[in-house]
């Protein structure tokens, strides 16, 4: 993955990460409770703005690295494991993520909310052991492509 991409796939993962990682600290242990329920801490607010916003500019760096990292390297099956893994998470980030702002259950809320704070806790791992753990060649596998080169005939 050229350094450009590398970069910006940490930084807006990590930030993503870490205002998601802020916020539930800010809301679990910092809110106050008062007459008419919590109120919560004041950066609250902001820190779920940005998670937000860099939620929606992650979805753009995923579909950036699938078009290029994923197809190119999936064949070498290096890895594939690790990412695929971590893709998973990230769907699952995204559903209940969009579930926790378009659902009105008070139930399927509750279970948003924890599926969406556990995998957030633990997505940190995943990705860290696939962006630096295990060997791979510099040399990436060449890509496969269905329409090019096909002389196959489907009889």
């Amino acid at each position: 993955m050229p350094r450009r991409q590398r970069l910006a796939v940490y930084v807006v993962s990590t930030t993503l990460w870490a205002s998601g990682l802020l916020w539930w600290i800010l809301d679990e242990f910092f809110s106050r409770p008062e007459q008419f329920g919590r109120t919560p801490h004041p950066l609250e607010s902001p820190l779920l703005l940005i998670h937000g916003i860099l939620a929606i500019i992650s979805a753009y760096v995923l579909g950036w690295i699938s078009a290029r990292h994923v197809l190119q390297w999936w064949s070498g099956s290096l890895r594939r494991w690790s990412g695929g893994a971590f893709t998973v998470l990230v769907v699952i980030l995204s559903l209940s993520g969009f579930a926790l702002f378009f659902v009105s259950s008070d139930e399927w809320q509750r279970r948003s909310r924890l599926t969406h704070e556990a995998v957030g806790t633990v997505i940190i791992l995943f990705a860290v052991q696939h962006w630096f753990f295990g060997r791979r060649s510099h040399t990436p596998p060449e890509p496969r492509s269905r329409l090019a080169g096909s002389s196959h005939s489907h009889s």
